[in-house]
C-alpha cells in the first residue's frame, strides 16, 4: 500500500498542475479576448497575435482537459456492455479496453513527436517569438499523459481484480 500512496500523492500533484494550467489558459482567453474587444471597439485597434493566441489557448485547453477527463474517467465510452457486468469481468474487460486505448495514445503521441519535431527543425515563430513547435508540444505530451492515465488504470484494475480493498481514483468506478 505505500507504493499506491506515493503514486496516489503524484497523481494528486498532477491533477492540481493541470488544474492550475486550464484555469490560467482559460482566463488568459477570456481576457485577451475581451481586451481585443475593447481596443477593437472603442479604440479602432487591436492585438495583433490575440486570436493566434486564442486558437493555440484552446488546443492547450483540449489536451490538458482530456488529460484530467481520463483520469477521472469522465472521457467519452461507450459502457452498454460494461454496465451490466458484474465487478470482476467488467474490471477484466476495463484492463483489455484501457491496454488498447493506451497503445493507441501511445501511437498518436509517436506520431505527433515526429510532427513536433518537423517543427522544431523549421523553427517559425508563431507570435510574440514563441516557436510554433512551443505551443504544439502539448500533442505529444498530451497523448502521452492520457497514455500513461490509461496505464495506471490498467495497474489498479489488475490490482483490484485480487484485491478490492484498492482504492478508486477520484471519480473512479469500479
Amino acid at each position: 500500500m505505500i507504493i499506491i500512496n506515493f503514486f496516489r500523492m503524484i497523481d494528486r500533484a498532477f491533477e492540481r498542475v493541470v488544474e492550475a494550467l486550464l484555469i490560467f489558459i482559460l482566463l488568459s482567453m477570456v481576457g485577451i479576448t475581451f481586451l481585443q474587444v475593447i481596443l477593437r471597439n472603442f479604440f479602432n485597434t487591436g492585438i495583433p497575435w490575440a486570436e493566434i493566441a486564442s486558437r493555440n489557448g484552446v488546443l492547450w485547453i483540449t489536451f490538458l482537459g482530456a488529460m484530467f477527463a481520463t483520469r477521472a474517467r469522465q472521457h467519452l465510452n461507450i459502457d452498454a456492455v460494461t454496465r451490466i457486468l458484474p465487478r470482476r469481468p467488467r474490471n477484466a474487460l476495463r484492463i483489455l479496453l484501457d491496454a488498447f486505448a493506451a497503445a493507441i495514445c501511445l501511437l498518436l503521441a509517436k506520431a505527433a513527436l515526429k510532427f513536433v519535431m518537423d517543427e522544431y527543425a523549421m523553427g517559425e515563430p508563431l507570435f510574440l517569438g514563441v516557436k510554433t513547435w512551443m505551443i504544439q508540444s502539448i500533442i505529444p505530451f498530451g497523448f502521452t499523459m492520457i497514455a500513461l492515465e490509461y496505464c495506471i488504470g490498467v495497474v489498479l484494475d489488475v490490482l483490484r481484480l485480487f484485491d478490492s480493498r484498492v482504492p478508486q481514483r477520484n471519480g473512479g468506478k469500479s
